[in-house]
């Protein structure tokens, strides 16, 4: 099998595991969150706005699957020549544990909620980071080796 191939396969993978992670676990706590649901909060820790759980989470995988399909396109057509897969690899690691880490925060943070303005502080996002780093890094190291096995 062909580093190509291979590396479609690692996206075709990665991007299902995260866009179904992102429908399932707001799927899950379905029933203890309120509707709508806070998705964005003040620097003041308050609640800001708040969207339907049905549009929060469409909007949320829409974004992850244009960047997915973006970085596969790059990826698989070379476009961003040597280090492409590389690339390509550490960008869809960052972007899709942003992604997911966004959605199961902000649900955590809506759990038992009776109203959108009563939700907790959003807080992890230092973990997220870290989170997106580690993904990041770790597609970066899938993307070279690939790269290296292609020369």
């Amino acid at each position: 099998m062909g580093v190509r191939r291979r590396y479609l396969w690692f996206v075709v993978g990665w991007t299902v595991l995260i866009a179904v992670g992102m429908v399932a676990v707001p799927l899950a706590l379905r029933s203890r969150l309120p509707e709508p649901l806070a998705v964005e909060w003040a620097s003041s820790g308050a609640p800001e706005s708040s969207s339907s759980l049905r549009d929060f989470v469409f909007g949320k995988l829409v974004w992850w699957l244009v960047v997915a399909a973006v970085w596969s396109v790059f990826g698989v057509r070379g476009v961003l020549r040597r280090q492409g897969l590389a690339l390509a690899g550490a960008a869809l690691g960052v972007f899709g544990a942003l992604m997911l880490g966004t959605v199961v925060l902000t649900a955590v943070a809506n759990l038992d909620a009776p109203d959108f303005r009563d939700a907790a502080e959003l807080h992890g996002q230092g973990w997220l980071l870290l989170g997106g780093l580690l993904a990041g890094w770790l597609g970066w190291r899938l993307g070279r080796r690939g790269a290296h096995h292609a020369d």
